[in-house]
């Protein structure tokens, strides 16, 4: 069990162990999600090499606000290994479906389910890519923090005022972040900035152990007078919205297997 935790925290801690995540919004028929987070977990582990460039991962199931069903989250190191990684994908499937030394019949048996995941997969997908390098300041990590068990996430995007950033950077340090570690419901937060694709300037994460973490914390937090360091910081935003997301699996970037948590 510990080393699956280890693993799990490795995963997911992506503002301090990557620099460069790849999001993939994927809109799967409610009827069909089961069928799709069985498949996804399959060929993910039979996309594994010792070759493969990226460094973790993370599945998220859609809870409120938002229109897709899963966010999945793929960590790199920097934008050549992920710009190099789908070919390596590519190459350690073929080589581990060889492998695997199957008859004709489950061939075409594995084929039809690769081609049911890859059309769930591709329907109204969107992607974006982000970055969080030099902003380790705007994260923090419960101690203890146990990755083995899902997560309730609340995902805050924002675009920026020009020449805000600094005044948007502080804000969260000296304000939302200090409140979230002080408070002792969250267990950890992250925040990226978009480099690529379709995406708000920033994107902060918020993860709770549960729905009543959740809970206690924004009742012990809404309302109140806003102080000036407040009123600075949302003066710097030009749009913002929130969404809730459940995180329920990841890659081990140790061994790049996939798993759901429990």
């Amino acid at each position: 069990m510990k080393k699956f935790i280890t693993a799990l925290f490795l995963t997911i801690s992506f503002a301090v162990t990557a620099q460069v995540v790849n999001i993939t919004y994927v809109s799967v028929d409610r009827e069909n999600s089961e069928t799709f987070l069985e498949l996804h977990e399959k060929f993910t582990n039979l996309s594994i090499s010792e070759d493969r460039t990226i460094t973790g991962g993370g599945m998220f199931a859609h809870a409120f606000a938002g229109d897709y069903t899963f966010a999945i989250y793929d960590f790199y190191a920097n934008e050549q290994d992920l710009v190099n990684d789908p070919a390596l994908s590519n190459a350690a499937m073929q080589a581990n479906v060889e492998a695997l030394k199957l008859d004709d019949a489950a061939k075409e048996a594995l084929m039809a389910e690769f081609q049911s995941y890859s059309a769930m997969y591709a329907h109204n997908h969107s992607d974006q890519i982000r970055q969080s390098n030099g902003l380790e300041e705007l994260s923090f990590e419960a101690e203890g923090l146990d990755w083995s068990t899902s997560k309730v996430v609340v995902v805050s995007t924002y675009d920026t005022k020009w020449g805000a950033n600094r005044a948007f950077f502080d804000g969260i340090k000296n304000g939302s972040l200090k409140t979230l570690k002080e408070s002792g419901h969250a267990v950890a937060a992250y925040a990226s900035r978009h480099l690529y694709g379709s995406g708000a300037d920033w994107h902060t994460y918020q993860f709770y152990n549960s729905w009543s973490d959740f809970a206690a914390y924004e009742e012990a937090n809404l309302g109140g007078p806003m102080d000036e360091d407040a009123k600075k910081f949302w003066s710097s935003i030009e749009s913002h919205t929130d969404e809730i997301l459940t995180f329920i699996g990841g890659i081990n970037p140790e061994t790049k297997v996939f798993s759901y948590s429990k």
